[in-house]
């Protein structure tokens, strides 16, 4: 018996939404959490126990006992829980973005886990669990998820935060959903093969379609979420990409509130920063109006932009600062 990587201790679950604890076994497992307890059997040697939402709270005890084997978990949460997703500006991390070591606290309620990505240069993995923010160890914290954190904490206090980081540099739209989805949709996926990046090894593998799907989404899905921030983008601003981003988006987020179960997940768009590049700048600024377009679509759809307080020299702006306060605001107000 083994309950899926995702639960570990210092975990957070998201407040006044099911509760949700699987995994694998060969016979009946008994879940116990705070004063739930549950025993389920295994279909096809999976299990997977629902418990009614709590309000925000901890720490709890979550044990798991089931074929001659017993996990207990500590220090568990019912606070908020944030989805991070997209390609490099996100990943990019607090040491390279020049910002004073004297925003690094030690905070308790701050807690990330973050998934393997395919190009294994990811400084913590699920082998890491979740991690508590530490001030020595925050300068491989993903930027903008821990600014976000760090604001939207502020702003409600005594809250844990919990941030799942599941994103891949230089990755394309297309591969962040099951393989045909677009197609299935009607939508005509321009060919991706400028994205093999003979540069970079192993050749952008991960651009195939519904390969990030399978592969990073999958280490999260169905884990219960409080709202997703999708930063993505620079590498689908051919023309022919950004003619068809704004039906991709629309289609992506249709299909993860489909596997979140959650029909009105929030999700927080992230518009690309202005990037003065002397190629396909019609392309850059046509992917920037289809993720301007969104807003206003859906009450559960936030855009965020970036342009004015990112630089516009680097693909990769260092300043994630006041954008981050941009993202943790546009999530306080998804969820009010």
């Amino acid at each position: 018996m083994k309950l899926a990587p995702i639960f570990n201790h210092h975990m957070v679950f998201p407040a006044n939404k099911p509760i949700l604890v699987y995994g694998e076994a060969v016979g009946a497992v008994t879940i116990r959490f705070a004063e739930f307890e549950q025993t389920v059997s295994p279909k096809n040697g999976r299990f997977i126990a629902l418990f009614r939402p709590l309000p925000y709270g901890g720490p709890h005890i979550l044990s798991a006992e089931g074929d001659g084997e017993e996990i207990v978990l500590f220090d568990i949460h019912i606070g908020e829980v944030f989805l991070f997703a997209g390609q490099s500006n996100m990943q990019y991390k607090l040491r390279e973005s020049g910002l004073y070591r004297d925003i690094y606290e030690n905070n308790s309620a701050l807690r990330l886990y973050s998934t393997y990505r395919m190009q294994p240069d990811e400084p913590y993995t699920p082998k890491d669990g979740w991690l508590t923010a530490k001030a020595d160890m925050l300068d491989n914290w993903p930027a903008i998820p821990y600014l976000t954190a760090r604001r939207f904490s502020e702003q409600n206090p005594g809250i844990a935060v919990g941030l799942i980081g599941c994103y891949q540099g230089a990755s394309v739209i297309e591969s962040w959903v099951p393989r045909g989805a677009f197609e299935a949709a009607g939508i005509h996926v321009p060919p991706e093969s400028k994205h093999i990046d003979h540069t970079v090894e192993p050749f952008c593998q991960w651009n195939g379609d519904g390969t990030l799907y399978e592969f990073a989404l999958s280490q999260v899905r169905p884990f219960p979420i409080s709202g997703v921030v999708w930063y993505q983008g620079e590498s689908d601003t051919t023309s022919a990409e950004a003619a068809v981003y704004a039906d991709e988006l629309r289609t992506m987020i249709s299909i993860w509130r489909r596997d979140f179960a959650d029909p009105n997940l929030p999700f927080v768009i992230v518009q690309i920063a202005d990037y003065m590049a002397p190629y396909e700048q019609a392309g850059w600024e046509a992917l920037q109006a289809a993720q301007a377009s969104m807003s206003g679509t859906d009450r559960f759809v936030s855009v965020v932009v970036s342009s004015d307080v990112c630089e516009d020299w680097d693909i990769h702006p260092k300043s994630k600062a006041a954008l981050s306060e941009r993202i943790a605001d546009a999530l306080d107000s998804l969820l009010s």
